[in-house]
């Protein structure tokens, strides 16, 4: 399927595929699906849930989303939020 990639913006084949944790899913290119990364909103939005990540488990912390150009993982994203 031809789309924009919902966590990185690029344009081009995207895949569809269900985020690990978080019950929805999301269109992909494929970079970002090997990354199996997360959407910065998705992320933000999962990491208030639960309070911040003080209250994370350890497998979200190294979760990985996109920010500023570059995939970090959810801990690097929001360490200083």
């Amino acid at each position: 399927m031809s789309g924009t990639c919902e966590t990185c913006g690029a344009l081009g084949e995207v895949f569809v595929y269900a985020l690990p944790g978080i019950p929805m899913s999301v269109g992909n290119c494929r970079a970002c699906t090997e990354q199996c990364a997360y959407p910065l909103s998705v992320a933000e939005a999962n990491n208030d849930c639960i309070g911040g990540l003080e209250n994370a488990a350890d497998w979200w912390k190294q979760s990985i989303t996109y920010k500023d150009g570059r995939y970090l993982t959810v801990e690097e994203a929001f360490r200083d939020a």
